[in-house]
């Protein structure tokens, strides 16, 4: 065991509830089966929105508290450590482990102290702690590593991404605002090509436009429009998707299905970028060219 800083407001454990991944499981089975980008895709979006056992021992920080003078016991500090697995070039890793069983894999003890974690708590604890090269899930099956650079490069991303739904969230169309919706006369590949990675691999999305919208005739930002029902987790996987060009341009992108009135005047007389049926549309549009 080793003692690294604990992150704050860490998840705790309800010992009533048995923690299960198993769309992260299948997500990873997937990928070993057939290595693509979208594969591994997967493999990091279900990882961010899972939670983790973690294989911990707690103990008292220092000398056990006295009683004061009022009789009383203060509460006693206490102390984490971490298990570590070390690999044969002798680098370490924190573990995460998906259910129980991958747990009782490295270890069967009735006795284990664990704790649960998501990847927010990894960031921050490999931030704190240099000396841990990243964390790794279910090493004695999976065995799926994330090395620290690339925890920090995820995390910042994400960061991005929530800030980027705070800023649309913020600018939300109020009635009475003027939205003017303009043709793109050149795609940004850039965008469209991890979005369309995406799109691809979602059976229920049948079209998706890009459009410009200015709203008040000052803000700007895309708008995208998918011929698809709503689905949050969609959403947030195009979003994400794109958020790299977004960010390197300074744009925001406004997210909406065809079934909305928004999304109506968006496909308006508009081309789609990307079809089911024809595939990537608008490099169809630039061989034309």
């Amino acid at each position: 065991m080793t003692e690294p800083k604990m992150p704050k407001n860490a998840p705790k454990q309800d010992p009533r509830q048995p923690l299960t991944n198993p769309a992260l499981k299948k997500a990873i089975e997937d990928a070993r089966k057939q290595d693509t980008p979208q594969a591994r895709s997967a493999v990091v979006n279900e990882m961010l929105r899972a939670t983790f056992l973690v294989p911990v021992q707690v103990g008292i920080a220092g000398k056990p508290p006295k009683p004061g003078r009022d009789g009383r016991m203060p509460l006693p500090q206490t102390k984490i450590s971490f298990a570590l697995l070390s690999t044969t070039d002798k680098r370490q890793y924190f573990m995460a482990f998906t259910d129980w069983d991958e747990l009782h894999k490295w270890r069967k003890d009735p006795a284990q102290q664990t704790m649960m974690m998501r990847f927010d708590d990894y960031a921050t604890l490999l931030a704190k702690n240099e000396q841990v090269a990243g964390f790794v899930i279910d090493p004695f099956s999976g065995n799926i590593r994330f090395e620290r650079d690339n925890v920090a490069a995820l995390k910042q991303r994400k960061d991005a991404l929530a800030q980027a739904q705070q800023r649309v969230a913020a600018k939300q169309i109020k009635p009475g605002d003027k939205v003017v919706i303009v043709e793109l006369s050149v795609y940004p590949e850039e965008l469209l090509a991890p979005v369309c990675d995406v799109l691809e691999a979602n059976s229920q999305v049948n079209e998706a436009y890009l459009q410009m919208m200015i709203v008040n005739d000052t803000e700007k930002s895309y708008l995208m429009v998918l011929d698809a029902p709503k689905d949050t987790e969609l959403f947030k996987a195009v979003i994400q998707a794109a958020q790299p060009y977004l960010t390197q341009n300074k744009m925001d992108m406004r997210l909406t299905i065809a079934a909305t009135p928004l999304g109506q005047q968006g496909v308006r007389g508009s081309e789609p970028f990307y079809s089911r049926v024809r595939g990537r549309v608008y490099l169809e549009d630039d061989e034309e060219d």
